[in-house]
C-alpha cells in the first residue's frame, strides 16, 4: 500500500507532500514530493497512491451550508442565535471531546480557503483518478486528519513544533517529534530521505504525519464516526485521530485503500 501525505495549505508554495511506499520485503520509504506543489501535481500523485491523508476539511458544517442556502434564495436565516453547529463540524465536536486539539472553524475562519482548494482537489481525484467521488468519512481512499492531534493522541510532545518567533526552538521540537516517530516505526519505515526535511519545515513533518495517520485509518487504529456520527460524517467531512499508539500500526499491509489486492511496488 502506498500512503500520500498532504499538508494542504490554499497556496502551493506551502503545501508539503510525503509519500511512504513499499520498496522491499517488508520495508517501506518515506520520500518528499519536492518542488511546488500545484493541483497538477497532487493529481498525479494520487495516481500512485492507493490511500490519501490530507490535512484539510473535507466539507462544511450541514447547518452552515443550510444557512447559506436559504439567505442566498432570499429566505428567513434558519440558525440558531446560538452559532455552534454553523462553526463547527461534529467531526470538531468530536476531536475537542477527545481532549487532543480544537479544530478551527472551517466556515469562519481562514481555514475556509485551504477547504476550498481541497473540494476542488476531490473533485479532480474523482474524476482523474478514482472514477467516483471518496467518501468523506474516511472508509475509502482519502482520510481527513489533523497532525497535531494525531501526535497528541500517541503522546509525541509536539508543543513549539510551529512557533513562528522562534524558528530555532521549532527545529529543535520537530527534531525530538522526528526521532520520537523514528524510534517507533524505523523497524519497516525507512525516514532518511526526509529526515532533515521534516526538522526544517512543519509542512512536511505534518504530510508525514498525514500518511501514516492514513495508514492507521487503513488498520482500523484510529476514532470512527458512530452511526449517529455517521451521515454527518458523510457530508462534512471526519478527523479520523489515533486510537491506539503509534507502535500497533506495525508496517502497513499489503492491498489497496478498498480492500482490493495490491503488490509492493518497487
Amino acid at each position: 500500500m502506498r500512503a500520500l501525505g498532504i499538508d494542504l495549505a490554499a497556496e502551493a508554495k506551502s503545501t508539503g507532500a510525503v509519500m511512504v511506499e513499499p520498496v522491499g520485503h517488508r520495508r517501506w520509504r518515506a520520500a518528499e514530493l519536492n518542488g511546488t506543489l500545484h493541483d497538477d501535481r497532487l493529481v498525479l500523485a494520487a495516481q500512485r497512491a492507493d490511500v490519501i491523508g490530507v490535512d484539510s476539511p473535507l466539507g462544511w458544517p450541514a447547518a452552515f451550508l443550510s444557512a447559506v442556502t436559504a439567505h442566498h434564495a432570499l429566505q428567513p436565516w434558519p440558525a440558531p442565535t446560538e452559532r455552534a453547529t454553523l462553526t463547527h463540524r461534529e467531526t470538531d465536536r468530536a476531536v475537542r471531546a477527545l481532549g487532543v486539539g480544537t479544530p478551527l472553524s472551517v466556515s469562519a475562519d481562514k481555514l475556509g480557503s485551504v477547504a476550498m482548494r481541497c473540494a476542488l482537489l476531490q473533485r479532480r481525484w474523482a474524476d482523474e483518478v478514482w472514477t467516483r467521488p471518496a467518501p468523506r468519512d474516511g472508509s475509502g481512499p482519502l482520510v481527513e486528519t489533523y497532525p497535531a492531534a494525531a501526535l497528541k493522541a500517541w503522546h509525541v510532545e509536539n508543543k513549539g513544533y510551529k512557533n513562528r518567533r522562534d524558528k530555532d526552538e521549532a527545529q529543535r521540537v520537530r527534531g525530538k517529534v522526528v526521532a520520537a516517530i523514528e524510534d517507533v516505526v524505523g523497524d519497516w519505515l525507512d525516514l532518511q530521505f526526509v529526515r532533515a526535511r521534516c526538522i526544517t519545515s512543519d509542512h512536511v513533518l505534518d504530510a508525514l504525519v498525514c500518511a501514516l495517520v492514513a495508514i492507521a485509518a487503513k488498520a482500523g487504529a484510529t476514532h470512527v464516526p458512530s452511526e449517529n456520527q455517521r451521515q454527518a460524517a458523510l457530508i462534512e467531512g471526519w478527523i479520523h485521530v489515533p486510537s491506539t499508539p503509534l507502535a500497533a500500526i506495525a508496517q502497513p499491509a499489503i492491498g489497496t485503500a478498498d480492500g482490493r489486492p495490491g503488490s509492493e511496488r518497487p
